[in-house]
């Protein structure tokens, strides 16, 4: 089962090329060496509310976050990297359904959803996913990747992925008819919508 782990900060703006090159040479690279976590995308948020910095790392098992968490090279990493940045917030999210989790391979454009689905609304909710809402998201140009939970760190509590190639798509989606529709009826079984365009800041290649 994968699972992530996200953090997320803003960057001080004193500190802006002292990050990149501490993200590039120290900190990606000692994440990764720890093999039990792997960085497989830094983003910063084009539209949506913030921190600005979005960190996705991805791990086999929750266990193997955890052991990442008692390293010394973990901690003395993110000791680090407090003096860089500032607003440090953290996320372990889980799988959920309807959507099996992936990580695309190409260089990709994220259009997120958070939210927390109301109790009583949880099976329409479900059926919603998969009869309308992903089939229509994907004619729409936006790949769903992913549906998590977040079971440690700040809520709401469900984070659903959408992937594409370019902003412009998302941008036209958004701008839809069928798009409106689709997330009028979603407000109806859900609370604390939110969402986010992230666009790849570039340090992982």
């Amino acid at each position: 089962m994968t699972v992530k782990f996200i953090q997320y900060w803003d960057v001080l703006s004193e500190r802006e090329d002292e990050f990149s090159k501490f993200m590039v040479k120290s900190y990606i690279p000692g994440i990764n060496e720890t093999r039990y976590l792997k960085i497989v995308g830094f983003w910063h948020v084009a539209s949506g509310e913030g921190p600005y910095y979005i960190m996705e790392g991805v791990a086999d098992t929750v266990k193997n976050i955890h052991s990442l968490l008692q390293l010394d090279e973990f901690k003395k990493l993110n000791h680090l990297l407090h003096f860089l940045i500032t607003n440090y917030k953290s996320k372990l999210l889980v799988p959920t359904g309807p959507i099996e989790g992936i990580v695309p391979k190409d260089q990709n454009y994220r259009f997120n959803h958070h939210y927390d689905v109301i109790y009583d609304k949880y099976d329409d909710y479900i059926a919603f996913m998969k009869d309308e809402h992903l089939p229509i998201m994907e004619e729409l140009g936006v790949e769903m990747i992913g549906a998590w939970y977040v079971a440690i760190g700040p809520g709401p509590n469900l984070v659903v992925e959408g992937a594409c190639p370019s902003v412009k798509i998302i941008m036209d989606a958004i701008g839809s008819e069928r798009y409106r529709l689709l997330t009028a009826k979603l407000l109806t079984m859900v609370d604390g919508f939110g969402s986010k365009i992230l666009v790849d800041t570039g340090l992982l290649h």
